[in-house]
């Protein structure tokens, strides 16, 4: 078959699949109420929600880096920063960087890795470099919120083998995602993981599981793709454990007690764009508080 034909295949498959997406968040916004979710935190699907202006203060904390691979070498490049923004009344008075403006690169190489083990070499320095730049904003400036771009919780994939060369280091990432719940829970910060293009299953399973005639329709869906159909502006999702069983799940269980304090829901505050994936700690403010400071910021 040509290669345009193909292209017409696929682009016909996914528009019949967007179609079926539609038709079944139709169905459940029609039924609302009168299904129920058994994993879900609160008794309703959807909720509205009020953006609140923001107020206080808000630290956010990403990092940037350069991987490059050379012969018999692989070279990493990665910073970690962190801006303290004040509001009052929903305007920035304040602003400050920690650990300053343009931080100190930090410089890492290693020689026969893998394409597997690079990868994972990547992940867990750029962790290990955010997670401490987080930990030590809220040490020393003590924000209301403190804003994690992505998730709350390492991924199976940063999890490397007993024999490989990164268990030590994936040990000091473990210790440090304790210590940055322990941190946040001890100064009454909340923290706010937050991720603009998740793909995940665990919401879709929670549907399917729920609508079990509707599982084949939502096997080809991820979380956001479906959700984009389903939340309109201004509105969230119920809110559900980061995990059914975290104590089975191969990595959330070296976080010990904290894992089954992770929390999600979904959230869209603007039209015109995908939801955002909002975790948080289990002790933090009430889901709706949350949601709406979330809405608000997004909204400016």
């Amino acid at each position: 078959m040509p290669l345009q034909e193909e292209l017409v295949d696929l682009a016909r498959t996914y528009l019949a699949r967007q179609e079926e997406w539609s038709a079944l968040a139709q169905r459940l916004r029609f039924n609302l109420g009168k299904i129920t979710y058994p994993d879900a935190l609160e008794a309703d699907l959807l909720y509205p929600v009020k953006a609140q202006k923001p107020n206080g203060k808000f630290a956010a904390v990403d990092g940037g880096l350069g991987a490059e691979e050379f012969h018999g070498l692989d070279l990493l490049v990665l910073r970690a920063l962190a801006v303290q923004f004040e509001y009052s009344d929903g305007k920035l008075v304040k602003h400050v960087y920690h650990p300053s403006r343009r931080p100190e690169a930090i410089l890492q190489a290693r020689a026969g890795l893998e394409q597997f083990e690079k990868l994972r070499f990547i992940s867990l320095y750029r962790l290990k470099a955010e997670l401490s730049c987080a930990i030590e904003v809220m040490e020393k400036h003590a924000p209301d919120y403190l804003l994690i771009d992505g998730s709350l919780a390492p991924l199976v994939s940063d999890k490397p083998p007993e024999d490989s060369q990164f268990r030590q280091l994936y040990a000091e990432v473990v210790e440090l995602y304790r210590k940055l719940y322990s941190t946040a829970a001890s100064r009454s910060i909340n923290l706010v993981g937050v991720t603009k293009d998740s793909r995940g299953r665990r919401f879709i399973d929670m549907l399917s599981s729920s609508m079990p005639e509707s599982a084949q329709a939502l096997e080809h869906a991820s979380d956001t793709a479906f959700l984009d159909l389903l939340l309109k502006e201004g509105e969230r999702t119920f809110a559900f454990r980061y995990s059914a069983a975290p104590s089975q799940n191969p990595v959330l269980k070296d976080l010990g007690e904290w894992a089954g304090r992770i929390l999600t829901f979904y959230i869209k505050p603007v039209a015109g764009d995908r939801p955002l994936r909002i975790e948080l700690l289990a002790a933090a403010a009430p889901f709706e508080q949350i949601a709406q400071v979330m809405s608000g910021l997004c909204r400016l």
